[in-house]
């Protein structure tokens, strides 16, 4: 089933601005780098959108600044220019169980709500998967 949601948050930019609207479906399974919604486990009445960083098994530390995914400094691509992390001072480790999955905001300054607060989330929160912008249309450079 797909559902249109609209970003209310800067937690996801650059890759999704706020207020722009987005095209989601049911969540299967997780993958590395999808982006997902899931149930604030804090707050269930609130619904969040982040990125899927590591999976079940997967060992993550984030020291000095840097993320480590399995031993290897992670790629990150839709964060190219940006911090990795809020500060160097940041210290975490997570060995993950197969039923959980360590989320984060592509924009890493602001202290949102991510893994870093939340811990790893487990996998029966998770709503819905990212699929396209819908809205503001981009139709090449302007």
């Amino acid at each position: 089933m797909f559902h249109i949601r609209r970003v209310k948050n800067r937690s996801m930019e650059p890759t999704l601005a706020n207020n722009v609207l987005i095209l989601t479906k049911t969540f299967r399974f997780p993958y590395r780098s999808q982006i997902v919604t899931f149930k604030d486990p804090i707050n269930f009445t609130d619904t969040i959108i982040k990125r899927v960083i590591a999976i079940k098994t997967d060992h993550l530390k984030i020291t000095e600044g840097s993320i480590y995914l399995n031993e290897e400094s992670l790629k990150e691509p839709y964060i190219e220019g940006l911090p990795k992390t809020m500060s160097i001072e940041e210290e975490f480790n997570w060995n993950l169980e197969n039923d959980s999955v360590i989320v984060l905001s592509d924009n890493r300054l602001s202290g949102n709500l991510d893994s870093r607060i939340l811990g790893a989330i487990k996998c029966e929160y998770i709503l819905e998967e990212f699929v396209m912008k819908l809205w503001p249309i981009k139709f090449g450079n302007p």
